[in-house]
């Protein structure tokens, strides 16, 4: 089942769970081992307190179906195949847009002036001095730098 065609958690998610743990002769602990989550987890969904999650659900329904007699190989829950979690048929452009977008987030890490040294933003001398010479070495910030625009 594709991420696309898998149901939401259904509102009777708690009897389905513990029928598909009745059914299969599971504790809590062992049907949260298959499930990947913690016994706790399993405890808050058959009383109703919390709802799985999209792939705790996907696991659920999985354990749900039974075994396929056609030859077709059973996927574990404990190891999902690559047709229930990923897919790898998007756009390679949009891919590299969404790489590169994680990369710019991240480059100030690397170059404190990094957002001026790839904007539209000239920064006079004495602005980059007091800011990133000055400001941002103090921890924690006490200054605010007010300048006057159009003052020149």
């Amino acid at each position: 089942m594709s991420p696309a065609t898998t149901p939401d958690v259904s509102d009777d998610y708690s009897r389905r769970i513990r029928s598909i743990r009745g059914a299969k002769g599971l504790t809590q602990t062992q049907f949260a081992a298959l499930v990947g989550v913690s016994f706790a987890s399993v405890n808050r969904w058959e009383n109703g307190q919390s709802r799985p999650n999209n792939l705790a659900w996907r696991r659920i329904v999985d354990l749900e179906r039974p075994p396929a007699e056609d030859g077709e190989p059973v996927t574990s829950p404990e190891r999902p195949s690559a047709r229930s979690g990923l897919d790898f048929s998007a756009d390679p452009n949009a891919v590299a847009a969404v790489a590169e977008a994680h990369r710019l987030a991240h480059g100030h890490l690397f170059n404190r002036a990094f957002a001026t040294e790839t904007s539209r933003i000239d920064p006079l001398p004495h602005q980059r001095i007091a800011v990133y010479g000055h400001m941002l070495d103090q921890s924690p910030l006490r200054f605010l730098l007010a300048d006057d625009a159009g003052a020149g």
